[in-house]
């Protein structure tokens, strides 16, 4: 795992404050209604106007896709964009408003608006409204005439245009070429020359849109690499704490972490143009350049650590308290004849958390990466004992990064095709643990009891230098400062599940679509928030593993706690009742939204501990049904590789090695390639799905590991009294036939892997069948 992926754009509850308009539709009983409506978008009349861009708005909120698709087939992208240069700012407001939530809520739509070009439209207006704010900011005459609405409006349509931009780049790359050629940069960056002067909703979503922009987006680095007034400005926002009447330390929190997302974006790229700028200069780069860059991170990490000391349950609770209430107040309109009821306190609430929750997840998001690209070089590695390193570790994409950075300080770009020609690997043999007989002989006479006791000695020192090169390095804060918010925002709460949830806000009819419909898109917010502070505490523990591996032996209460903290985790998520067969689909996908992650953490934990963590049998029984039910591929091949890597433990756990190594073989290993086989003709040879074939490839790898030498104190009563080595010598072929399947032009990785595996089952059995022999 490298850097944390960006967090997936989602609509947000509609700005557009549509109960200000009266009798807005809220349904269309017939494909008729559409155009009917659509007509109203060019009346003479405003009110008809404004009526009619707020009705398109919210029935493109609407759950039912056929009303979305009705709407699009009577070209309401193209209507809506016309009413951008409506001279009644009450028209622009809801059109660009609908336009957004469009986007936001239907992929093809967004494409669609791509298509039609609505980026002149938006060009035409940015001038006229960076003027008008302008003059508000200045105090200006013509600042001076706006009223409180009039002011609304501006910061209104604002709003709504760069988040009809932000959400286009997150979901149409094509969109891409036409914000850059926009050249929107000195617009967005200038919110952060005025916090505190312009609602902290308008400038946190400038924000993020240039926080997204500017990730893996070259053109959009290079523009903010070339304005120096622009960097000075971001940094000046990171290091200030906004005070006043118009910013809450929550407000300002959230600008720093989006200013600082927006350089660490930037940072590796200006790094490495510092490098190259003063690569012969013997003192290397100047200090006054350097440090700057060096302190974003840790002012960061404290600005982030405030933010997210974020009280979880209590926020779920008060969800659950607001949605008790919204649900009184629609059963009250609905009894006194009442279709449609205007926004309530609560669903403002309710909004205001889930934004809340929206910028902890990207404040996690943050974290995660300023830990990988920080973490990775730290400890010295020279200090480090262990010179393993996990597969797609994150020291390894940092350095993919740090190449694409020196591309961009060099401006140059590479198209080279790096894979390599496929070779013949049929010579290349098992690596056992255990070592040769010529390597027992040749060194047998030259190594004592002081030797060892040297050895030991020195293993410890090392050991203990990286300890201290930890505890003084960022990972040392992350360790003490984040990793115990990280735990408290995982743990699951009221309302985490649908079950739960359900209890929780007191429905008893699961057949109220409107209440169900609002506790799920809870649910969801708060699942997606443990899901980003487990993948963020995978990332520290991918970081420690990679570069300060012994950390893990000498910190053994650590890892123990941070196990049990994961077993809670999931046993919470395993305990709770069942939901009612209507939604147990959905409440499936929801629990493993997060179950996914904390199977993750605890796969990394117990590989970077080498299995020695506190598993206890009725656990392994649990990861094992995790890997029966599991809904994805992924997530078996995590539990799998928790399994794996815990049945590697020594002495004293037999019976949970042969319970494990049993599973694997015969429930993981054996059963898809034996009925490949036996459904299989002499003309045709079903390949395995990639669901089947990732899970085998990992428990065979796991199975060479953990029986690779017969000194373990489980081989002989496990691998050798229940008979491993004949059942296994016939999966060879089968898992040939498996490997020979997979289309390497489609899946390159995977067959790659699946050769070097069936190559290493070839050398495994061939060891295992002759080492007994030469002992």
């Amino acid at each position: 795992m490298g850097r944390a992926p960006k967090r997936t754009f989602k609509d947000r509850a509609n700005p557009l404050v549509t109960s200000t308009v009266p009798e807005i539709a809220t349904q269309v009983a017939s494909k008729e209604e559409v155009p009917a409506l659509l007509k109203k978008l060019n009346s003479s009349d405003a009110n008809d106007r404004v009526w009619a861009a707020a009705s398109a708005s919210n029935l493109l909120l609407s759950d039912d896709p056929k009303v979305r698709r009705m709407l699009l087939a009577n070209n309401v992208v193209s209507a809506l964009i016309e009413r951008m240069s409506d001279a009644v700012p009450d028209v622009v407001i809801q059109a660009t408003g609908a336009l957004h939530n469009l986007a936001a809520a239907d992929q093809g739509a967004a494409e669609e608006i791509n298509r039609k070009n609505i980026y002149a439209s938006i060009q035409h207006l940015i001038p006229r409204l960076a003027k008008t704010i302008d003059d508000i900011i200045k105090g200006s005459d013509a600042g001076k005439e706006l009223d409180a609405n009039d002011r609304k409006s501006v910061f209104l349509t604002t709003d709504n245009l760069i988040s009809i931009l932000w959400v286009l780049c997150e979901t149409v790359p094509a969109s891409l070429k036409h914000i850059n050629a926009m050249a929107l940069l000195p617009f967005l960056v200038s919110f952060f020359n005025v916090v505190g002067k312009l609602p902290s909703s308008l400038i946190q979503t400038a924000g993020q849109f240039l926080y997204t922009l500017t990730d893996e987006n070259v053109p959009a680095k290079r523009a903010l690499i070339s304005h120096p007034s622009a960097i000075q400005t971001l940094m000046k926002v990171v290091a200030t704490q906004h005070t006043g009447d118009a910013v809450t330390p929550e407000d300002s929190a959230v600008v720093r972490i989006l200013a600082g997302g927006i350089l660490s974006n930037v940072k590796p790229a200006i790094v490495a143009q510092l490098e190259k700028t003063y690569k012969s200069r013997p003192d290397g780069i100047p200090e006054d350049e350097v440090k700057p860059w060096e302190d974003l991170s840790k002012t960061l990490v404290h600005v982030i650590s405030d933010y997210i000391s974020f009280d979880v349950h209590a926020a779920a609770s008060h969800a659950a308290a607001s949605i008790k209430a919204v649900m009184s107040a629609r059963t009250e309109a609905a009894a006194n004849g009442l279709e449609s009821l205007p926004g309530t306190k609560q669903e403002t609430e309710l909004d205001s958390l889930n934004t809340r929750i929206s910028y902890v997840q990207l404040a996690l998001e943050l974290a995660a990466n300023i830990f990988t690209d920080e973490g990775a070089s730290e400890p010295d590695a020279s200090l480090e004992g262990d010179g393993t390193s996990a597969t797609n570790g994150p020291a390894e994409a940092h350095e993919q990064d740090e190449d694409e950075d020196q591309e961009m300080a060099d401006g140059s770009n590479s198209d080279g095709d790096n894979d390599d020609e496929d070779q013949d690997q049929d010579g290349m043999g098992y690596e056992s643990a255990a070592p040769s007989d010529e390597d027992d002989d040749e060194h047998a006479d030259d190594f004592d009891a002081d030797d060892m006791e040297q050895l030991l000695g020195e293993e410890g020192t090392a050991a203990q230098k990286t300890d201290d090169a930890v505890q003084h390095s960022i990972l040392g804060v992350f360790i003490t400062s984040i990793v115990p918010s990280l735990q408290r925002l995982a743990e699951p709460t009221a309302m985490s599940t649908l079950p739960t949830a359900i209890s929780a806000c007191g429905i008893s009819d699961i057949s109220d679509t409107e209440s169900i419909r609002l506790v799920s898109s809870t649910v969801e917010a708060f699942a997606n928030l443990h899901d980003r502070a487990l993948g963020c505490f995978n990332n520290i523990l991918l970081v420690i593993e990679e570069s300060a591996k012994t950390w893990f032996r000498m910190h053994s209460d650590s890892v123990a706690s941070w196990w049990q903290f994961l077993i809670a985790v999931a046993e919470h998520l395993f305990g709770i009742e069942n939901t009612p067969s209507e939604l147990a689909s959905a409440d499936q996908n929801l629990r493993f939204v997060v179950l996914e992650p904390a199977i993750g953490c605890m796969w990394t934990l117990a590989r970077s501990a080498s299995g020695n963590v506190p598993v206890t049998p009725q656990q392994i029984e649990g990861l094992i049904q995790v890997c029966e039910i599991a809904p994805a591929a992924d997530i078996r091949v995590k539990a799998v590789g928790v399994l794996g890597n815990v049945a590697r433990r020594q002495p004293g756990h037999i019976e949970e090695n042969k319970r494990i190594g049993t599973y694997l073989l015969e429930k993981v290993i054996a059963p898809p390639l034996m009925a490949m086989m036996s459904t299989a003709s002499s003309s045709s040879r079903p390949a395995l799905t990639h669901a089947d074939i990732e899970p085998i490839v990992e428990a065979l790898d796991l199975f060479y590991d953990i029986y690779g030498d017969m000194e373990f104190d489980y081989d002989e009563p496990v691998f050798v009294q229940c008979g491993f080595l004949a059942k296994i010598r016939q999966l060879y072929q089968p898992a040939h036939k498996m490997a020979k399947g997979i289309d390497r032009r489609k899946n390159r990785s995977l067959r790659d892997r699946a050769d070097l595996a069936v190559q290493n089952l070839h050398a495994f059995i061939s060891y295992k069948a002759s080492e007994r022999k030469t002992s």
